[in-house]
């Protein structure tokens, strides 16, 4: 399931990636990449729509498939952000769990 969305995203998006790299290239009177890096000017050109993928992954990755870690840390911190009434129904549901032994 998250290949199909990344490939329709990749299909429809990843080539705006070159019209990002034209516009920053226009934007500093560039004419191609070899003037950042010597000798790599056309092979850089050609990867403009895989750093709008490789960033697009990386969100999707975070945000969808990766297992998020819990702390005692992230807890508090989560806990000090809610209202009054949800810390009271939080402190019941949480009262409510058998310790494990």
């Amino acid at each position: 399931l998250h290949s199909i969305l990344l490939s329709l995203f990749a299909s429809l998006v990843a080539p705006f990636g070159g019209f990002l790299a034209s516009g920053i290239k226009r934007a500093y009177g560039i004419k191609d990449f070899d003037s950042i890096i010597p000798g790599h000017g056309g092979l850089m050109d050609r990867f403009d729509c895989q750093l709008i993928m490789a960033l697009a992954t990386w969100v999707h990755y975070n945000t969808f498939v990766k297992i998020t870690t819990v702390s005692v840390s992230k807890l508090l911190y989560m806990y000090r952000l809610l209202g009054e009434e949800e810390r009271k129904q939080f402190l019941e549901k949480i009262t409510q769990i058998p310790s494990a032994k």
